[in-house]
């Protein structure tokens, strides 16, 4: 078969400013490259609050641009940005008041309404963009974002004629967000819900989201980057790899250490990995790092802010067992990265990994859980408990692997174009 081409929209993208943010999106699509082309859009909204400044941006052409940005492997990217009258922000408060206070038709799981007059809008600069400006050829429309972004899909869809194809990776709805009319139905109309894990299924359907077809294919870890350690340390060492957010729970693994320290005399370290590394998603860092100094495990503890990816295998080489204390997950590349090193995987469950983490693997606590899961580790510690390294592995790759997670991923979209969208 012809290799076809994707067209990803999405803005959770490595940029020269934030290399880290989505990181995976950009390993999946280059290890597709024998079967798919990637054509990355990043759509950019913009409200201008003065008429003469939209006019004259309207005046000139420049209500929409376009620029190509990169182009590496198998992907090209490109920036588009669409300039709207700010008296729209008005508009959507009027038209939300009517359509919850009047006339009283939405429907569940939906918290607000777009108005006709903004998707008319946004669909003449959508086409502008797309149709006449961009100018690239696709076979699908894929978005990770489908709370975000699955309209937008929706009506490039429709001015192209091909399918789309929607997922999602993050809480759904976000915190303290809600879901929109349109892109409830576009969720709804698209040809095919890619999961990365049961849990996110479930947090998408109780939406009142009737999904026409699900495929699940996971997320992707490449195996051939991340090899089976010797876990021969002295004293064994636990790693969490995560951003420091309210959703990660730092606050509860400091917990889980300080009461580990409590209740087992046998010694343990901890590398606290990549806190600093996820810009504008990371947030009090310094607050951080002073609750590790002033914690009770502090001389034992390694604080990494940042590492590249393609060395952190280095350090789950150092490691024992992967420490996870989320209180929510899509399904986590860090925890898969672990468990394809052999590491055992010690969670709460936050999602993904419910899917996966037996017994065999690892251990799974309730999400506030410090007491259960500081035994779980002192168990661990004091040998009571002890895992097959390579069963681990072969686990991991089995279901998740970039062999396995490739060929679930292309049949999925080879299906989806073949078809053609038949419900376009």
């Amino acid at each position: 078969m012809d290799k076809k081409r994707i067209c990803l929209i999405t803005n959770w993208y490595p940029t020269k400013e934030n290399p880290y943010a989505g990181g995976f999106f950009k390993e999946q699509a280059f290890a597709m490259q024998d079967s798919f082309d990637y054509l990355v859009l990043h759509i950019h909204e913009h409200k201008r609050l003065f008429l003469t400044q939209y006019l004259l941006r309207k005046l000139r052409g420049r209500d929409v641009e376009v620029f190509r940005v990169n182009e590496e492997k198998n992907t090209v990217e490109y920036d588009i940005h669409m300039y709207y009258f700010a008296y729209l922000v008005l508009l959507e408060k009027l038209y939300n008041f009517y359509s919850f206070n009047i006339r009283r038709g939405v429907c569940q799981g939906v918290g607000r309404c777009v108005s006709p007059v903004y998707q008319r809008i946004k669909r003449k600069l959508l086409e502008k963009a797309v149709v006449q400006k961009l100018k690239e050829s696709f076979d699908v429309l894929y978005c990770v974002d489908a709370q975000s972004e699955s309209s937008t899909l929706q009506m490039i869809s429709e001015m192209t004629h091909v399918p789309y194809i929607v997922s999602e990776h993050a809480p759904c709805p976000w915190p303290g967000a809600v879901l929109t009319d349109v892109e409830h139905a576009a969720m709804e109309q698209a040809d095919l819900f890619l999961a990365i894990s049961q849990d996110k299924i479930r947090q998408v359907m109780m939406q009142n989201v009737h999904l026409r077809r699900i495929v699940y294919v996971g997320n992707m870890v490449d195996e051939t980057q991340f090899a089976l350690a010797p876990h021969q340390n002295e004293v064994k060492t636990f790693i969490i790899v995560a951003a420091n957010s309210f959703f990660k729970n730092y606050d509860l693994f400091i917990a889980i250490m300080n009461r580990l320290t409590e209740i087992t005399e046998v010694p343990f370290k901890v590398m606290i990995v990549g806190y600093a590394a996820n810009k504008g998603y990371s947030q009090n860092v310094e607050q951080l790092e002073d609750a590790i100094r002033n914690s009770a495990f502090a001389r034992n503890a390694e604080l990494i802010p940042e590492i590249s990816h393609d060395r952190i295998h280095e350090l789950y080489a150092r490691a024992d067992a992967f420490v996870m204390t989320s209180i929510q997950e899509g399904q986590p590349v860090s925890a898969m990265e672990a468990g394809c090193c052999g590491l055992p995987i010690f969670s709460t469950m936050c999602g993904g990994v419910e899917d996966y983490v037996t017994e065999d693997i690892g251990r799974i606590y309730p999400i506030m859980d410090c007491e259960g899961f500081a035994a779980g580790l002192k168990d661990f510690l004091e040998g009571n408990i002890q895992f097959d390294n390579r069963h681990i592995r072969e686990t991991v790759v089995g279901r998740f692997g970039k062999r396995a997670f490739v060929e679930n991923i292309t049949r999925a979209f080879r299906e989806v174009i073949e078809a053609g969208g038949e419900g376009q």
